[in-house]
């Protein structure tokens, strides 16, 4: 990361050392998608329902939901240095949910049901350079790179609901898991700006970022039986389960619902990872 910086401040000097600035200040607004891959929580929930299988009962073969997309919008500002660079800082907020994420596992005289809603929620920084390539009166293609902060949090609950021999549904367990962390990464890609006027574009950006959030840590809430607990301190792990008599190994964060009968295996933090393709459109304004 300190590389990064080194490398986008060098290329910000040499670059603002031409002629007076044909750039112009900028404000851009946008809003997009990113293609996203949390692989340790996706592989905990395509493990849990599997691993209810395994053990006996009957689960609905899509399993639980993963998380594939992310929603983000925010706002940058455009700094001319040079003829064709600017300095742009920006923020934007990031945003990934799976609600409603419920799994019924039934067996002979009744059925479990477990209901889960996970949320990622980041706030970035970015700081970098783009660099102006004119191809037309109209159009301007915009590669860029900058270094990020992401300021994170993520938020699983649920409940695990038991129904017996036609019975009333019971609710056994209640929880929450509540953890932020700050992680770095960087991004770059480029946009193409659409002039609408001398001083509107149509900003169409496509990118590629690293985001791998990890060190997840703040408190666990839950409610077992009606009965509440005070909330504990937390820390966010992810680890593998072997079953040596099934036998298989279930991926699994230290949250309800993981497998926790066998050998505990690679325990670390988990990696909440939103690496990925981005995609975005907006408006800019120059001054």
């Amino acid at each position: 990361m300190k590389r990064l910086i080194g490398i986008l401040a060098i290329l910000a000097l040499s670059l603002s050392a031409s002629a007076a600035a044909a750039e112009q200040f900028s404000l851009s607004l946008w809003y997009g998608a990113g293609r996203i891959l949390p692989a340790d929580l996706n592989g905990f929930l395509g493990d849990f329902g599997r691993w209810m299988r395994d053990i006996g009962y009957s689960v609905p073969a899509s399993g639980l939901k993963t998380l594939d997309w992310s929603r983000e919008f925010g706002a940058a500002v455009g700094v001319p240095l040079g003829d064709h660079v600017s300095l742009v800082a920006a923020v934007g907020r990031i945003g990934a949910e799976r609600l409603g994420n419920d799994l019924d596992a039934g067996v002979w005289n009744g059925s479990y049901t477990y209901r889960r809603n996970d949320r990622i929620r980041s706030t970035v920084a970015r700081l970098g350079v783009s660099y102006a390539v004119p191809l037309s009166r109209a159009l301007t293609l915009r590669p860029r790179i900058s270094a990020d902060g992401y300021w994170s949090s993520f938020q699983d609950d649920g409940a695990q609901l038991s129904t017996w021999s036609g019975g009333p549904a019971q609710t056994n367990l209640e929880w929450t898991a509540d953890v932020s962390a700050f992680t770095l990464g960087w991004s770059l890609g480029a946009s193409l700006d659409v002039a609408l006027g001398s001083r509107l574009s149509l900003s169409l950006d496509v990118g590629w970022r690293s985001a791998k959030l990890t060190g997840f840590k703040g408190t666990y809430t839950e409610t077992e039986n009606a009965v509440a607990a005070a909330p504990a301190p937390f820390r966010l792990f992810s680890y593998e389960d072997f079953e040596d008599w099934i036998p298989s190994t279930y991926r699994n964060l230290n949250l309800p619902g993981a497998a926790g009968w066998g050998i505990v295996r690679n325990l670390r933090d988990t990696v909440l990872d939103l690496t990925g393709f981005t995609a975005s459109a907006g408006l800019k304004f120059f001054f």
